[in-house]
C-alpha cells in the first residue's frame, strides 16, 4: 500500500504524541526501485519497495525509516518518513522527488535511513529543507541502503554528473575490501582533514578526518588527488594532502600520475 508524504508525516506526529518506551531499530534493510508499482507516476521518480531484516516496533506499530533524495549537486529534493509494518518488514512508497527543492542535476541519490522512536520524534521538529534534518539523520540514524535513479522524465535536460554520495558504495565483500589499488599509489597525510568530492568539482557532505590515506594520482587539472576512503575512490583538493613522514613512506612524494 502506498503512503503519501502527508499521511506518513501525520502518522509520525501521532507516534510522537504517544509515549516511547525502549527504542528499537531494524538490524538491516534494503530497497529496490519499482517502476511498475506506480507506473502512472514515474515522472518524478519511481516507487521504491523496502525490505527490513529484524524489524521492530518503534511505537505506533511502525518500524520508522526515512528516505532522503539528493540530486547530483547534493540538493535535498525530498525526505520521506515512512512506516514499515514491523510484522512483515515490507513496505512501499511513491518515491516522488521535488517536494523539498527542485532537482538541478541528475541522477537522484536515494538514501534509506532507519531511525528509532526517539529519533523519529526529534525529526518532526526539524524542517526537511533545513540542513539540520539530514545532519541529524547522519549523526543518529543508520543508513541501510543507497541507490541512484536517472531515467525518470523530470530529469530530462538536466546537467548530468556523478551521483552524490551519502552513505558510500564500498567494494566490500563481508569485511574484506576488494578495491584494486593501482600500482604507484602512495600513502599521504591529510594533517587537517579535507572536504571530500565524489569527482573533481562534485562535492559530497563527507569530510576526511586528519590522518593518512592512499593517494592514487591527480586529475587532469592537477587540482585534486584521487584517494581511497572506506574502500572506495574519492577526491580531495591537493592542497589538503602532503607526504607522510611516517615509516615506511618516510616522505615519499605523492604521485603525479593523471587518473580518471
Amino acid at each position: 500500500m502506498l503512503f503519501s508524504k502527508r499521511a506518513a508525516l501525520m502518522l509520525l506526529i501521532i507516534v510522537v504524541m504517544g509515549a516511547f518506551g525502549t527504542v528499537y531499530a531494524a538490524s538491516s534493510g534494503s530497497f529496490v526501485f519499482d517502476y511498475a508499482g506506480d507506473a502512472a507516476d514515474n515522472a518524478d521518480g519511481p516507487q521504491f519497495d523496502i525490505t527490513l531484516s529484524g524489524p521492530t516496533d518503534d511505537g505506533g506499530i511502525c518500524d520508522w525509516v526515512v528516505m532522503v533524495m539528493f540530486d547530483a549537486n547534493g540538493v535535498v529534493v525530498d525526505a520521506d518518513p515512512y512506516c514499515v509494518n514491523p510484522g512483515t518488514g515490507i513496505g512501499s512508497d511513491d518515491g516522488d522527488y521535488g517536494a523539498v527543492f527542485t532537482s538541478t542535476s541528475r541522477p537522484i541519490t536515494y538514501s534509506l535511513f532507519d531511525v528509532d522512536g526517539a529519533e523519529a520524534s526529534a525529526l518532526v521538529l526539524i524542517s526537511q529543507s533545513d540542513p539540520a534534518y539530514v545532519a541529524y539523520l547522519q549523526a543518529n540514524g543508520t543508513c541501510l541502503d543507497e541507490d541512484y535513479e536517472d531515467v525518470s522524465s523530470d530529469l530530462t535536460g538536466l546537467p548530468s554528473a556523478a551521483p552524490f554520495v551519502v552513505c558510500g558504495t564500498a567494494a566490500v565483500v563481508g569485511d574484506v575490501c576488494n578495491l584494486a589499488i593501482p600500482a604507484g599509489s602512495v600513502v599521504g597525510s591529510a594533517p587537517l582533514g579535507a572536504q571530500v568530492y565524489y569527482s573533481p568539482g562534485n562535492i559530497t557532505n563527507i569530510t576526511l578526518n586528519p590522518g593518512t590515506y592512499i593517494v592514487v594520482g591527480q586529475d587532469s587539472t592537477e587540482t585534486y588527488y584521487k584517494v581511497v576512503l572506506a574502500c572506495q575512490f574519492l577526491w580531495v583538493l591537493k592542497n589538503t594532502m602532503e607526504p607522510s613522514y611516517l615509516p615506511p613512506q618516510n616522505g615519499t612524494p605523492l604521485p603525479t600520475t593523471i587518473v580518471n
